[in-house]
C-alpha cells in the first residue's frame, strides 16, 4: 500500500482546493465529536479513580413506610462492623460551615467523614496528608486552596476558624478528587455515636471482601435490616438497607443532556460526511475516464480499489489530525463556559484529550475512510469502460451517480432537520420557562446568604447556639437594613427558593402514612419582598413568637391536598415534632422550590420566631426601589456592622438566582443553537456543491434547452426543482423520525411537546429556504450559458 499512499498524496496535492475543503469539513465534524466525547468519557464512561473501584459499594437506608434521608449512628456502627462482608467502611454527611479569620468571612460546603475514608478510596493528598484520628483537622479541596489561600504551599499546619472552632489544615486534595460531590470544598472529621452529638450519617461507602458479590452482601444486609426492625418495630418499620455498586452520582438530567449533545454532534458529523461524500463523488465522476484508461491498460480492480482506499484514508487522516486541533480549542471553550456556570459540575477537571479520546478519534478516521470509499467503488463497479472512453475528455454523470447525489442531499436535509428540531424545541422550551409566571416577582430583589452556624446535628454551635441569640441577631440585621435609603422591605428565610437547599417537616396524617413536607421558616415581610400574593387569611406578624399559638401558612397545593373542598384557614394541622399543632392562618400562591422547571408541590411556611432551632441557614432578601446591586456593598457593610466575623455570601439578585437555576436548559439551548447553525452552514455548502457540479454535467443539455426556446426562468426553475425534490424527501422522512426521537427530549422540555408544530414548520421552512438560496446561484449561472456553443458541438 506504500505506493498507493504516495500516489494518493501526490494526487491530493495537485488539487489543493478540493483537499482543503474536505479537510476543513472533516475537521469540524470530527473535532466537535472528539471534544464532546472527551467530556462524556470523563463524566460518564470513565470508572471512578479509586482503589479496587469494582468492589466499592454505596450503602443507604430507605423505608417502605416513611421517607428516610439519613442513617442513625446505631445502624451504621452495627453493620459497618461486619468484617465478614466489608474490608473497610466509611460514613459521611454534608456540613455547611463558616470560615472566618484571614480575609472576608465565607461559607463552604464541607463533608464530615469517618476515619479511614481516604485509605478506603486509595487516594492521596497533593499537599500534606488526608485526615487522621484527631478531631480538629481540616482537609482542603484544590479549589478552596486556590481561591482562599492563593495556592500557598505553606498553608499546611496553619490554624483556621471553622464555625467558631479552631482547626488545623493538614492537607490539600488533588483537583480531580470530588467525593462524594463536585461542590465539596472541605473534609472534616466525623465521629458517629448513638446518642451522641453526631448521631447519624447521610451515606456510607464500603469495599466488600474479595470473592463476594454485591447481591450476596445485599442478602446479608436484608437480614440486618430485619434484626434492626425487631429491635425497634415502630422506628424501623419497613427498613431497607440498599447496597449498590459505587457510581458517581451525576444526576439524571445531566446525563441525559450529555447523551443528547453527543447525539447532536453525531448528526453534525453525518452531515459533514454527506458533504464530503458529495465532493468525493464529484471527483470520482471526473476521474471516470482516468480509471477506465488504467483498467484498459491492464490495471486489476484490486489495484484500483487500493488507490481509492488510500486516497480516502489520506483524507480521513488529514481531517482527523485537523480535528484534534479543533477538539483542543472546543474543549477549552466548553470547559471555560462550564467553569463560569453557577454550579460545580462533576469531573470537569479531568476532561482532556487523552489516549482514550485519541483512540475514539482514530476509530472515526478508519470508519470514515471506509465510508468515503463506497461511492468511488460503486462507480467503478458499474462503469461501462467502452462508453466512458467514447465520451469526451471529461467525466460524465451517470444515472447511478445522479441518484447518489440525490441521496446525499436527502441525507443532509434529514440530519439537519433532526438537529434543527432538537435545537428549536430546546429554545422554545427555554423561552416558555423564562416567560412563565412562577409566582415570584423577582425584579428589584437582592438576596444575601447570612448563615450563623453549621448544618451538623441541625443546630448551630458557638455564640448563636441559643434561639434567643439567633432571633436577636436577625432582628438587628433586619432593622439596620430597613433603614438604608432605597430599601423598601427586608425579610429572612431559612432556605431561599431555587438555592439547591431545602428542609422538610414530617407531617402525621390521621389514618394515613406520614408525609415529608418541604418547609420554609420566614420573617413576616417575606411574602411582600418576594411578591408572593396572599390567597386567603393573613400573613405572619411580629406577634407570632415562641410561646404564642403555633401558626402556619400553606401554599395552594398543600391547602387542596390537606383540606380538599374546605377552607384551609382556621384548620389545625396534625402535630409536627415537638412544636404542637399549628393553626393555618393563611394560604398563599404556589412558588418554585428546588427547581424552576418542576410543577408546584406542597409547601409549608412557619414564622421564624417559632422555629424549633431558629433560622441559622438564613438568606436575607431585600426589595429595593432601584437597582438592587447598587446597594449590595452598603448592605454587606450593614450586616458586618452587627458581626464582623459573619459571612455574607452569594450576594445576587433574584433574577440571577432564577437564571442560575435554569443553567442546564440555557446551556443546552446555547449549544444546540451552535450545532444547529453549523448544520445549516454544512447543509448549504453541500447543496450548493452538489447543484453546482451536477449543473456543470448538464451544461450541454441546458444550452440545448435554451437554444430550443427555454427561458432563463424555466432553466432556473428546473434546476432548483431538481435540488428541492431530494431535499423535501429527506425532510419528509426525518419528520417522521423526529416525532419518535423527540420523545427522548420530553423529560427536559418545559410546557412544549416533542411534536410542537411551530418548531417542525420553522425547521422545515428554514431548510427549504437555505436549499433554495444555495441552488439558485448555480442555476442562474447555468441559465446564462451560451446556446450557440452547444449547437456547434452537436
Amino acid at each position: 500500500m506504500t505506493r498507493e499512499f504516495i500516489w494518493a498524496f501526490r494526487s491530493l496535492r495537485k488539487n489543493p482546493l478540493f483537499t482543503t475543503a474536505v479537510t476543513a469539513i472533516l475537521a469540524l465534524g470530527i473535532g466537535a465529536n472528539t471534544a464532546i466525547f472527551s467530556i462524556v468519557d470523563a463524566v460518564l464512561l470513565r470508572p471512578p479513580a479509586y482503589e479496587a473501584a469494582s468492589r466499592l459499594v454505596r450503602i443507604e437506608e430507605t423505608s417502605t413506610k416513611k421517607t428516610v434521608n439519613r442513617i442513625p449512628a446505631h445502624d451504621y456502627l452495627m453493620w459497618s462492623a461486619r468484617s465478614d462482608l466489608f474490608e473497610r467502611t466509611a460514613g459521611h454527611l454534608r456540613d455547611d460551615v463558616t470560615i472566618s479569620g484571614a480575609g472576608e468571612p465565607d461559607q463552604v460546603i464541607a463533608r464530615r467523614t469517618t476515619p479511614g475514608l481516604f485509605s478506603l478510596l486509595g487516594v492521596r493528598a497533593q499537599l500534606g496528608r488526608p485526615l487522621g484520628d484527631a478531631d480538629h483537622e481540616a482537609l482542603l479541596s484544590d479549589r478552596l486552596w486556590r481561591r482562599r489561600f492563593h495556592a500557598d504551599p505553606d498553608v499546611i499546619g496553619r490554624a483556621m476558624t471553622i464555625s467558631d472552632e479552631s482547626y488545623m489544615i493538614v492537607g490539600v486534595m488533588p483537583p480531580e478528587f470530588e467525593f462524594p460531590y463536585a461542590d465539596v470544598e472541605m473534609w472534616l472529621p466525623l465521629r458517629p455515636a448513638a446518642g451522641g452529638t453526631q448521631g447519624w450519617v447521610q451515606g456510607a461507602v464500603a469495599r466488600i471482601r474479595e470473592g463476594l458479590s454485591v447481591s450476596q452482601v445485599q442478602g446479608a444486609m436484608e437480614i440486618v435490616a430485619r434484626q434492626l426492625e425487631r429491635e425497634d418495630p415502630q422506628g424501623n418499620a419497613g427498613l431497607q438497607i440498599v447496597v449498590s455498586s459505587w457510581r458517581d452520582d451525576i444526576g439524571v438530567k445531566y446525563e441525559q443532556t450529555l447523551v443528547l449533545i453527543l447525539a447532536a454532534v453525531g448528526l453534525v458529523l453525518l452531515i459533514a460526511c454527506a458533504d464530503v461524500g458529495s465532493l468525493l463523488l464529484s471527483r470520482a465522476v471526473q476521474r471516470q475516464k482516468e480509471m477506465a484508461i488504467r483498467a484498459s491498460l491492464g490495471a486489476a480492480f484490486g489495484r484500483l480499489l487500493r488507490q481509492v482506499l488510500a486516497e480516502s484514508l489520506a483524507l480521513a487522516l488529514a481531517g482527523s489530525m485537523a480535528g484534534i486541533g479543533v477538539a483542543y480549542y472546543t474543549v477549552h471553550l466548553l470547559t471555560r463556559q462550564i467553569a463560569a456556570m453557577p454550579v460545580v459540575l462533576p469531573h470537569i477537571q479531568r476532561v482532556a484529550i487523552n489516549g482514550r479520546v485519541l483512540m475514539f478519534n482514530a476509530a472515526l478516521c478508519l470508519l470514515l475512510a471506509a465510508l468515503f470509499s463506497v461511492a468511488p467503488m460503486f462507480l467503478a463497479l458499474r462503469a461501462d469502460l467502452e462508453a466512458v472512453l467514447r465520451s469526451g475528455h471529461r467525466g460524465t454523470g451517470t444515472r447511478g451517480a445522479t441518484r447518489l447525489f440525490s441521496i446525499l442531499i436527502a441525507c443532509e436535509a434529514a440530519f439537519a432537520f433532526l438537529l434543527l428540531v432538537g435545537s428549536g424545541l430546546m429554545i422554545r422550551s427555554l423561552v416558555r420557562l423564562q416567560q412563565a409566571d412562577h409566582g415570584i416577582h423577582a425584579d428589584h430583589v437582592l438576596t444575601m446568604r447570612v448563615p450563623i452556624g453549621s448544618l451538623t446535628q441541625t443546630r448551630p454551635r458557638g455564640k448563636y447556639e441559643s434561639q434567643p441569640r439567633q432571633m436577636a441577631y436577625y432582628r438587628e440585621v433586619i432593622g439596620r437594613l430597613e433603614r438604608v435609603p432605597g430599601v423598601k422591605a427586608v425579610a429572612v428565610v431559612n432556605n431561599l427558593p431555587l438555592s439547591g437547599v431545602n428542609t422538610s417537616t414530617m407531617l402525621e396524617l390521621p389514618g394515613a402514612e406520614p408525609i415529608l413536607l418541604p418547609n420554609r421558616t420566614i420573617s413576616p415581610e417575606y411574602f411582600s419582598v418576594m411578591g408572593i400574593p396572599l390567597i386567603s387569611g393573613r400573613l405572619f406578624s411580629e406577634a407570632d413568637v415562641t410561646g404564642s399559638q403555633p401558626v402556619a401558612i400553606l401554599n395552594e397545593y398543600l391547602a387542596r391536598q390537606l383540606f380538599p373542598g374546605r377552607e384551609a384557614v382556621g384548620q389545625r394541622l396534625p402535630a409536627a415534632g415537638r412544636e404542637g399543632a399549628p393553626i393555618v392562618v393563611g394560604v398563599v400562591r404556589n412558588s418554585p422550590q428546588m427547581s424552576y422547571e418542576a410543577p408546584p408541590k406542597a409547601e409549608l411556611y412557619r414564622p421564624y420566631q417559632q422555629a424549633m432551632f431558629g433560622v441559622f441557614l438564613s438568606t436575607v432578601v431585600v426589595r429595593t426601589a432601584g437597582d438592587p446591586l447598587a446597594l449590595a456593598s452598603t448592605l454587606r457593610k450593614e450586616v458586618w456592622a452587627v458581626d464582623a466575623n459573619q459571612p455574607v455570601v452569594k450576594v445576587e439578585t433574584m433574577d440571577e438566582v432564577i437564571a442560575n437555576a435554569i443553567w442546564r436548559p440555557r446551556f443546552s439551548a446555547w449549544l444546540f443553537s451552535v450545532l444547529g447553525g453549523l448544520a445549516l452552514v454544512l447543509t448549504a455548502a453541500g447543496v450548493y456543491s452538489v447543484v453546482a457540479y451536477t449543473t456543470t454535467l448538464r451544461e450541454r443539455e441546458v444550452e440545448i434547452r435554451v437554444a430550443l426556446g427555454a427561458t432563463p426562468g424555466d432553466i432556473i426553475a428546473t434546476i432548483v426543482r431538481g435540488a428541492m425534490l431530494p431535499l423535501i424527501t429527506g425532510l419528509a422522512i426525518s419528520g417522521i423520525a423526529a416525532l419518535f426521537l423527540s420523545r427522548m427530549l420530553a423529560s427536559i422540555l418545559y410546557e412544549i411537546k416533542g411534536s410542537d408544530p411551530v418548531t417542525y414548520i420553522g425547521a422545515g421552512a428554514l431548510l427549504l429556504a437555505i436549499g433554495t438560496v444555495a441552488s439558485a446561484r448555480p442555476a442562474w449561472r447555468a441559465a446564462a450559458g451560451d446556446p450557440v456553443r452547444a449547437l456547434r458541438m452537436e
